[in-house]
């Protein structure tokens, strides 16, 4: 919460757990939380033992999140899931060691596919099959999201991996092209 410092608009908190979430308890308030670290990488894990890996970022992380530091932490090329229907779309990224394209359109298995455009969801799969990352979070891919807190929680649970990655029919390259999969 320190990261994200989230805007509250409506809360209730039973007492019960009023001592154990102090600053939970202060955003109900109306209070804001002092800054937190610009961003912060948690490690969690399920009560079955899947691991998870957090990305939060607050508003003065000012950057793709995408690029700029879930590809890079994870040493992997992405295939980003947004909205792109608002603001400023950002196009697919090659700058920096690990890329991420922006996927065009999506395909169920109901042979059924629609664009982007059409799309409010945000998530993210690694391009190379062997390393199954899958990230689902709360920011597009558009240049007014980078001013924004929000994250991703990222698992390389090898299901979750496939049912996201057969969605993908076509994705945007660097140079603008179309490519189909």
């Amino acid at each position: 919460m320190l990261s994200s410092n989230p805007q509250i608009y409506s809360c209730s908190l039973p007492d019960t757990f009023q001592a154990d979430l102090p600053n939970l308890q202060k955003l109900c308030a109306g209070s804001r939380l002092p800054s937190g670290p610009l961003r912060r990488l948690s490690k969690l894990q399920s009560a079955h033992g899947e691991a998870f890996l957090h990305f939060a970022k607050s508003h003065s992380f000012v950057d793709d999140i995408y690029v700029a530091w879930v590809a890079q932490e994870l040493k992997t090329d992405l295939l980003a899931e947004s909205w792109q229907h608002s603001g400023q779309k950002l196009p697919s990224n090659c700058s920096l060691q690990y890329y991420v394209y922006n996927i065009n359109l999506i395909g169920t298995p109901l042979n059924s596919t629609f664009h982007s455009i059409q799309d409010h969801s945000k998530w993210s799969v690694s391009m190379k099959e062997e390393v199954q990352w899958t990230c689902i979070g709360d920011l597009n891919r558009a240049a007014e999201q980078a001013w924004r807190s929000g994250g991703f929680i990222c698992t390389q649970n090898k299901h979750i991996y496939s049912a996201f990655r057969s969605l993908v029919i076509n994705y945007e390259s660097c140079n603008d092209a179309s490519t189909w999969i």
